[in-house]
């Protein structure tokens, strides 16, 4: 660490006016031996490994290396190290004030990268159009919009309400902050725009589930005279995907090989995932197939949507293949995995997964542990199941209810029943998939009583309208033997599904009402 290091660890960080001249420097230091291996250094290990020679040879004292030193250290995320070179440096400059802000912007917290920017406007550094930036990707990354707010109104009193990047970055942050609105209003005002500047309004829309605006985009770009790039291919196959027109995907495809963008990984992927998610698996295999260079994107992509669609065996054998290829593993692998294996009740396969999981760190994952309970749920070992859930250090809601729903799955309705009173003592509240999971486990005990008390908890939820809920209970007491009740509440729904009918129609033949199954089965026809 630095602190062993006397000329730097001497001086204390502060904040002083900063020289607008650049240093005095000799131009022999940018070719020493010592500088060209700093410019090398791909990790903050490396800039250690060199740091010794620098300090021996007192360099450290040039006023180049420390700049180059704060910009390393600030780049690796060692703010510690890049704050004592830059408490170090009696003459600093606004270069050596930027980079520390960059640093603290991508690897802080947002409370310290705002507070080190403001520190420098009182410093009197002058404002530099990739701080704000630096500061509004990362208020976009965390979805604070009150920050970003304040950084933008900065930057128009900065007289950067014109700059194309600076308002780039605006259109992005609101995007990522979910006001959609407010990032298109700042994206009209500009008197100028590039491509990036497109990409960025057409990635927001996306983002927000907007995918036919989103598209609307890519082609009014066109007409602005732009011409789309990889990454607008990359937000806009999402989009086809989405919107669920296979069409507009095999042109944006067609597109992509006209221009020679499907030869780039981001693109590929986005084509493997586009082709999966429409259910063109085949298509998805043969872009996958066809890949020169794959990461561990792609391949979680392919497994995925052979998941997606069905063929939980291709997508097991593709993880193993994954991993015999020396592939490291991401908690949406493993995810995907686990998934496979409960939808086989491969409980072999589930466990070597669980070990990998184990072995690569994901053991206090939430999500990745939600999967495994869902795993060994499916694959009937509720033992193994309650063991996860028990000693999960953190649990969500999406924990309660793969718990509960393992409960109901294997017959363990007093369980779920239990483990449902729980949650609310715990003060965590169920949501309409909890529901769903309990109202069948109800409908196996039939219990008029438990019926109406569940019913009544869905209504005081306010999920007493959402259409899966309604069909649950409609099951329910129809399984209670209240075919009137059931009927009831099947005529007040707005929407209904075929399950919807199923339940009632079912309901009505179980307790002998054998012409009213017929008469809604034939109107069911006529309705569906």
């Amino acid at each position: 660490m630095l602190s062993t290091l006397s000329p730097f660890a001497a001086a204390a960080p502060t904040l002083p006016n900063p020289s607008h001249s650049p240093p005095h420097f000799s131009p022999r230091l940018l070719s020493h031996p010592s500088y060209l291996l700093l410019d090398l250094c791909a990790d903050r290990r490396e800039v250690r490994l060199f740091l010794p020679q620098v300090v021996k040879h007192g360099l450290h004292r040039e006023h180049v290396f420390q700049t180059k030193l704060v910009a390393l250290f600030s780049r690796f995320g060692d703010l510690r190290d890049a704050t004592l070179v830059f408490g170090s440096v009696e003459d600093k400059t606004e270069e050596l004030y930027h980079s520390l802000l960059r640093g603290h912007a991508k690897h802080s917290s947002l409370e310290d990268a705002v507070a080190f920017f403001r520190a420098m406007r009182r410093a009197a550094v002058r404002p530099a159009v990739h701080s704000f930036t630096y500061l509004l990707k990362a208020c976009g990354d965390r979805s604070d919009l009150r920050r970003g707010r304040e950084i933008h109104s900065q930057l128009i009193a900065s007289g950067f309400g014109s700059n194309v990047f600076a308002m780039t970055a605006v259109v992005n942050m609101y995007a990522k902050c979910r006001r959609i609105e407010e990032a298109r209003r700042m994206f009209d005002r500009m008197p100028e725009r590039d491509l990036v500047a497109w990409n960025a309004i057409v990635a927001g829309y996306a983002q927000n589930g907007m995918t036919e605006r989103a598209l609307e985009m890519v082609i009014r770009l066109q007409k602005d005279g732009h011409k789309p790039d990889s990454i607008t291919l990359v937000s806009a196959l999402p989009a086809c995907a989405n919107v669920g027109s296979l069409k507009i995907g095999k042109t944006v495809h067609a597109f992509a090989m006209k221009a020679g963008f499907d030869s780039l990984v981001n693109v590929s992927t986005a084509l493997v995932d586009m082709y999966s998610k429409r259910g063109a698996i085949e298509t998805a295999r043969l872009v996958f197939d066809s890949m020169r260079l794959k990461n561990v994107v792609s391949w979680n992509s392919m497994i995925d949507g052979y998941g997606q669609n069905g063929d939980t065996e291709e997508a097991l054998r593709l993880f193993k293949k994954m991993m015999a290829d020396g592939i490291q593993a991401t908690d949406v692998t493993i995810m995907s995995a686990l998934y496979a294996c409960g939808e086989l009740g491969d409980l072999e396969e589930g466990r070597h997964v669980h070990e990998l999981l184990t072995r690569n760190g994901f053991e206090s994952d939430v999500s990745v542990l939600n999967a495994l309970i869902t795993m060994y749920s499916k694959c009937k070992r509720i033992d193994l199941a309650e063991d996860v859930f028990e000693n999960m250090p953190v649990k969500s809601l999406v924990s309660w209810n793969a718990m509960i729903l393992g409960y109901a799955q294997n017959d363990r309705v007093e369980d779920a029943l239990r483990l449902f009173n729980k949650m609310q003592w715990e003060n965590v509240k169920p949501d309409s998939f909890t529901m769903v999971s309990v109202i069948p486990a109800l409908a196996d005990i039939s219990v008029l009583k438990q019926a109406k008390w569940i019913h009544g908890f869905a209504i005081r939820l306010c999920t007493d309208k959402n259409i899966y809920i309604m069909t649950a209970l409609v099951d329910l007491y129809a399984k209670c033997g209240s075919v009137r009740i059931a009927r009831r509440l099947f005529d007040a729904m707005e929407e209904r599904h075929v399950t919807t009918w199923n339940a009632m129609i079912d309901g009505y033949g179980t307790h002998g009402f054998g012409k009213s199954a017929i008469d809604m089965f034939e109107q069911m026809k006529r309705s569906l």
